[in-house]
């Protein structure tokens, strides 16, 4: 039986993920650099220093890293500062889980500054288990790493575990941790091999009627 259900954040819970490109293309441009949309799609779901290895290995010596970084992370504040949405079907779904008494668990590949940010207006961070951020993992997403230990940590095992992600890279992290997955795409559509092995569903409140399933 279903005894949990974790949650990625960005994409998923708030829709961050069109502010986060947002800032990372504008960075690269004030260097006279360009970061395109397709480019931009292997960094969803992934830990800021494995994107940051990526992109320096792409432009090498034309950017500047520390310069970079700070022009984003200035960006990317002044801009989540204005506010940062909750997705659709959220609140109902965070009620319905809480109503049938499962446990809740955020696994992201954010650090914990940023968690606690975007739930700093709510009382919804309080309701959860447990809370597993880029700090708590070496290996992010794709690796499977961050979901086995949220598992683990909850006392559960994988297969009593629904992963609920927005990126394909989420999505092969929660399937090799051996949880049952549902994907709602956010800026990427899934891969087409998860289509046999995910649920693909629209939005958050979807996903209230596969509580009751037994899997």
């Amino acid at each position: 039986m279903l005894k949990a259900v974790l949650f990625d954040m960005d994409g998923l819970i708030f829709d961050t993920e069109s502010v986060y490109k947002k800032s990372w293309q504008f960075a690269a441009q004030e260097q006279g650099l360009s970061i395109t949309d397709d480019f931009y799609q292997q960094f969803i779901g992934v830990q800021d220093t494995e994107c940051e290895r990526i992109l320096a290995e792409h432009f090498g010596s034309k950017m500047d890293m520390t310069r970079y970084c700070l022009v984003r992370d200035k960006h990317f504040h002044a801009l989540r500062e204005k506010g940062i949405a909750y997705k659709p079907g959220y609140d109902a779904l965070f009620n319905a889980i809480k109503q049938r008494g499962l446990k809740m668990a955020i696994v992201t590949s954010s650090h914990l500054p940023e968690v606690k940010h975007n739930f700093r207006d709510s009382e919804y961070l309080a309701g959860y288990d447990l809370v597993i951020t880029a700090e708590d993992v070496t290996r992010g997403k794709p690796n499977p790493d961050c979901y086995l230990m949220a598992c683990q940590r909850l006392g559960l095992k994988p297969e009593q575990c629904l992963v609920l992600e927005d990126s394909n890279n989420g999505v092969q992290a929660g399937l090799d941790a051996g949880c049952h997955v549902v994907m709602i795409p956010d800026l990427l559509p899934p891969k087409e091999d998860f289509l046999h092995k995910a649920k693909v569903l629209k939005q958050l409140d979807e996903v209230i009627v596969l509580l009751e399933s037994s899997y």
